[in-house]
């Protein structure tokens, strides 16, 4: 079995094969998924590193005790940018794991290297068993692993809904409605038509001069001559 440094370096090794330097918390990460997936096919981990429940996801001191180790021995810093990483550190001659652990690094790295950081993160702390069965700080349980031999669905396609139907009923309601729906716009359209014919116009024009026509109603309005009103209170009782 190789020591948890081997794996390590195997791991940051096949990063800048694919052009990838991650961050300190993503190679975490990796580290934990590398372990998680190889029980999967072996009912064991790939490394004798001890994870715990820490914070938001998968930890180790050892973990960071092998990262440090690599800063050292290749000279760059986790907190680098991706790009002088790439470009300037190289592993020599990496030690060669299994086929199988081999394998499993491919896919881990092809499967986040072009996310965003918390990607992998979010992963290892809702969808891996010994996260979902740990109290925060208690060592992770790989027991409760399924050995299936086959690398989890990182990223599953989304289940397409099922095909909506409707009640009989309902769909019998719903075309009478259509129906009178279609008959009513179908009327709309028939008068909007008659009102742009030269009959609808004439007819119009017919109305207006008979409604305009009448003559005016006499004026209602008058006056009291001075006679009136000095007759105005002098009848008799």
């Amino acid at each position: 079995m190789p020591s948890r440094q081997e794996i390590a370096t195997a791991l940051f090794a096949r990063c800048l094969e694919y052009d990838h330097k991650p961050g300190k918390v993503q190679f975490t990460k990796y580290l934990y998924l590398v372990d998680y997936c190889h029980w999967r096919f072996k009912g064991r981990p790939a490394s004798d590193i001890p994870w715990i429940f820490y914070h938001y996801g998968p930890w180790s001191p050892a973990a960071v005790e092998c990262m440090a180790e690599l800063a050292t021995d290749y000279g760059f810093s986790w907190r680098e940018e991706e790009a002088p990483v790439v470009r300037f550190v190289r592993v020599e001659e990496p030690i060669r794991l299994d086929l199988n652990t081999e394998t499993i690094m491919k896919r881990i790295i092809s499967a986040f290297k072009d996310r965003e950081p918390m990607v992998v993160v979010e992963y290892t702390y809702s969808q891996t068993e010994p996260m979902l069965h740990a109290q925060r700080g208690s060592p992770l349980d790989f027991a409760t692993i399924p050995v299936d031999k086959a690398m989890p669905d990182f990223f599953p396609a989304r289940v397409k809904p099922a095909a909506f139907s409707i009640a009989p009923q309902v769909q019998s309601r719903m075309d009478a409605m259509r129906a009178k729906v279609g008959k009513l716009r179908q009327q709309s359209e028939e008068r909007q038509r008659f009102r742009e014919t030269a009959d609808y116009r004439t007819a119009l024009e017919l109305l207006s001069a008979e409604t305009q026509a009448g003559e005016p109603l006499p004026s209602m309005r008058g006056r009291l001559t001075q006679e009136v009103i000095d007759d105005l209170g002098t009848g008799t009782a």
